[in-house]
């Protein structure tokens, strides 16, 4: 790859593009780069030759002659690499031979290694013997194994026109998309610290608070992480300087069985009706959705649908259409059609290519849990219980307890949950289930029971759910009912305080268009002891009326009781939103309620991810008197992010400077991975540290999503390497980088490294090498000709046992080699026959780009 930001190429240097014909890939040559050059010579020379068609049989005549294709314009001859193509899909490359005699020949371990995915086991056999010691073939050898092939010379790829429909695999019509091959390993060792600095100044005292100083990291070897996060605050009331510890704690994962430890302050995970209550001890989690975000919606028991002929295929699901497919005779694999939660109606509808139409039916059963079905999950936690309320985490007065849960989803039966939290003081059980009703509907059950020193109690909750699909429309129905006893009890509500007995909840949702939705909701609280009921009922529609301005109305009736705010904020009124969102990071809004007598106006400019971005906001609120005016400002930088922010509030309007304050806040991180030291701007899970290899000397590397208009997100400099800050852990995801104001024709790579990154780890990658080198030059054979169309191989002479590069000149003879060292000597061997070829040293104070300019080979070149 060239560097785009130094645009690496100029003057001779531009000549590359049209000197690459094919460049040396992992997975083979670079046939995109081949296809426009090689191309215009087939046409050429094809103009008026029969168009390559399936072969059929004709009546057979003793005159007539046998016309093939004429798919190799030159009277030799060529090895290529080129595609294997299937319904319209590129299968991958693999070599073949053009011949003079207009036959091409194909290798059988790259035709088999790419069509095996394709054939039933039984098929792959079959195949396997036909081949068994045959290295190439020609496509007419294995037609009885009911495989046709043909060669197209203007798309420069091999087709596969037929497969016996028995003997295709299975292949799914809803995939998802299929895993792919991981990215790179992070380092075995890594660490990275951010550091946030806050102040604030109080404009009617002037005092200016003692900077706040918020720390918080990981240090990782191997799976093992240790990561925490400690805080300094100078105390509101006392003016004391406090640090507390909000966690520290060991993790360890292991991947392959979605499993993670901890050992430490925990991070307690409750389900259903279990209390939250902080820890520190020992605890264990599986959940396969935090180590593999790649997931089908898929349908639990398989469906498959098996087509003799060509056919088209409508799919309806629930009586909507869904999708329409053109299809090939074949086995499909139905089961990854996504559906709705609850009972599904499936309905196929097959049109054949003679004629015939049929239909095929059946019910579809899924769960909308979030699991998967078959899939599982847990937690289990044991520990000390927290005896302190805020600052660090106490435990001397604690007690031990221990909180847990499972919840299995079936193929084809509600899934359940079951909870346990125990302590000396309470004990807790809950569960869950669902019944998945017909036509998208379903009913949740959640139930739990305990028993602590205030007694026994219990807690339910029933609800119902109703999703309607209407194909561009849809109705949704919710109701709820909760209700919780006086002394129910978890592990995070020891004493039983539960002031409300039963909550019921319902909403209806309508979309009329794409732009017009209605919802209307309502809630009844029942208070118990002292606490009076409350209730709301909201009704309020969204119109989107320009592809920038919405506008939402609506009305409410509320009473909030004596629990909350004042009874001025009671009774029924209206509501108003006006939003503007002229682009994804820009929006504006004004919002009114008159039960509550408030409002708000806001407008925020979202910063990017990139160096130099500014982001910014200004919003004022109004509450039943009291107000508020506020702006903000964000910048990124190449090293640091910061934002200053100014509020001033008041019991009203026309007091509203009576206090304002001034924050300042500065954040930085420093990390390491692969022995080297780089700062840049915080980190949130995983880090790559870019760094430019000794050749480039002081040549800044950069990182970035996008380098349009010389954005960038982070760059090499005076402070050390590139950081790449934002990488996620478990997810394949490329790290794209480029070198400003490198030498013509310098090499700095792919421009891209896939990477997988652990648990808050990090990476180390290396920007150019000492292959950077490349070479263009001009081929000619005997009498001066051009050497068009010529392959080969690039040997390093210095390292006998370096792997070779491919080598091939464009049809007026040009060439292009990358990845060359300075200092060393190649040679060049050309595939023909006699066999010839010729060698070239690069100069040890080669800067990038090395012009062979016409290069003599004694070839004999035919003419086309």
């Amino acid at each position: 790859m060239r560097s785009t930001g130094g645009k690496a190429l100029r003057g001779a240097a531009s000549k590359i593009a049209l000197a690459t014909a094919v460049v040396a890939t992992p997975g083979g040559w670079a046939h995109a780069q081949a296809l426009g050059l090689i191309q215009a010579a087939s046409q050429v020379a094809a103009q008026g030759a029969e168009a390559v068609a399936p072969i059929q049989a004709a009546p057979a005549t003793a005159t007539a002659p046998q016309t093939r294709p004429n798919i190799n314009p030159y009277d030799r001859d060529i090895a290529m690499t080129v595609p294997l193509n299937f319904n319209r899909r590129v299968l991958g490359e693999m070599p073949v031979l053009l011949t003079r005699d207009d036959r091409f020949i194909v290798e059988s371990a790259g035709f088999r290694a790419l069509i095996d995915p394709l054939l039933t086991p039984e098929a792959q056999a079959e195949l396997k013997s036909r081949l068994e010691g045959v290295e190439s073939f020609a496509p007419e050898e294995i037609n009885a194994t009911g495989i046709s092939l043909d060669y197209d010379p203007d798309q420069l790829a091999v087709l596969v026109l037929r497969i016996d429909p028995t003997k295709r695999s299975v292949e799914s019509l809803f995939q998802g998309g299929r895993p792919e091959e991981p990215g790179s390993a992070p380092e075995d060792f890594s660490a990275y610290l951010n550091t946030n600095l806050a102040a604030s100044r109080r404009q009617s005292t002037g005092d200016v608070t003692s900077p706040s100083v918020f720390l918080n990291g990981a240090v990782r070897y191997k799976g093992l992480v240790f990561e925490a996060d400690v805080q300094g605050r100078e105390e509101q009331f006392s003016g004391d300087y406090e640090v507390e510890r909000r966690y520290a704690r060991f993790v360890f994962d292991q991947p392959t069985e979605y499993r993670r430890w901890y050992l430490g302050d925990l991070n307690v995970e409750t389900r259903g009706r279990q209390g939250f209550a902080e820890m520190g001890g020992v605890g264990v989690t599986r959940q396969k959705q935090r180590f593999d975000s790649f997931r089908n919606n898929v349908l639990s028991g398989g469906r498959q649908l098996v087509l003799q002929e060509s056919s088209t295929v409508r799919v309806l699901r629930n009586g909507v259409f869904v999708r329409e497919f053109r299809l090939d005779p074949g086995q499909y694999d139905l089961s990854n059609l996504p559906l709705d939660a609850g009972s599904n109606d499936v309905q196929l509808e097959i049109q054949n290519e003679s004629g015939r139409r049929e239909t095929v039916s059946y019910s579809a059963y899924l769960d909308s849990i979030e699991l998967e079905p078959g899939d599982y999950e847990y937690g289990a936690y044991l520990g000390v219980t927290n005896s302190g309320t805020f600052g660090s985490p106490d435990y001397s007065d604690g007690s031990l307890a221990f909180s847990g849960f499972w919840r299995k989803a079936f193929m084809n039966k509600p899934a359940v949950g079951l909870g346990l939290q125990a302590s000396e003081t309470v004990q807790n059980v809950t569960g869950q289930t669902q019944f998945i009703l017909r036509n998208g509907a379903r009913l949740q059950v959640d139930a739990s029971a305990s028993n602590g020193d205030v007694g026994s109690g219990y807690a339910y909750a029933l609800s119902y759910d109703h999703f309607v699909d209407l194909g561009e429309t849809y109705d949704s129905w919710t109701v709820v009912a909760d209700y919780t006893s006086e002394d129910y009890a978890t592990l995070g509500n020891e004493f039983g305080s539960n002031p409300t007995s039963w909550v019921f909840t319902g909403a209806y949702s309508h979309q009329f268009t794409e732009d017009w939705t209605a919802t209307l909701s309502a809630s009844y609280r029942m208070g118990r002891g002292t606490n009076s009921d409350s209730y709301a009922v909201n009704a309020v529609s969204s119109y989107r009326f320009t592809p920038q301005w919405s506008v939402q109305v609506g009305a409410e009736w509320v009473d909030f009781g004596n629990d909350f705010g004042t009874s001025g904020a009671n009774g029924l009124g209206a509501t108003i939103a006006l939003v503007w969102q002229p682009r994804y990071d820009r929006r504006g809004e004004a919002r009114y309620s008159s039960a509550r007598n408030s409002g708000s106006v806001r407008f925020q400019q979202s910063t990017e991810n990139r160096v130099g971005s500014f982001g910014y906001s200004v919003a004022s609120t109004y509450d039943d008197g009291p107000g508020t005016l506020s702006g903000q400002l964000d910048y990124i930088a190449n090293r640091f992010d910061a934002s200053l922010t100014h509020t001033a509030f008041g019991q009203s309007f026309s007091s509203i400077t009576d206090e304002q304050v001034t924050s300042l806040r500065v954040g930085t991180s420093i990390s390491t991975a692969g022995g080297k030291v780089a700062v840049g701007r915080n980190i949130y899970d995983s880090f790559a540290i870019l760094y430019p290899h000794q050749s480039l000397e002081d040549k800044p590397v950069i990182v970035g999503e996008s380098f349009e208009r010389g954005n960038y997100t982070s760059r090499s400099g005076a402070l050390g390497p590139a950081v790449s800050n934002t990488l996620t852990s478990y997810v394949d995801q490329s790290v794209r980088y480029d070198v400003l104001g490198v030498p013509p024709g310098y090499d700095i790579g792919e421009g891209v490294r896939r990477v997988r990154p652990g648990y808050k780890s990090g990476y180390a990658i290396q920007v150019g090498s000492d292959a950077f080198v490349s070479a263009l030059g001009r081929m000619v054979g005997n009498a001066g000709k051009p050497a068009a169309l010529i392959s080969g191989r690039v040997r390093l002479l210095d390292d006998p046992t370096a792997e070779p590069e491919l080598f091939f000149t464009n049809s007026v003879g040009r060439f292009a080699i990358q990845k060359l060292i300075p200092g060393k000597t190649y040679r060049v061997e050309l595939f023909t026959s006699p066999a010839a070829g010729f060698e070239f040293t690069v100069p040890a104070d080669n800067e990038g780009l090395l012009d062979l300019k016409t290069v003599a080979v004694p070839v004999d070149i035919t003419d086309q």
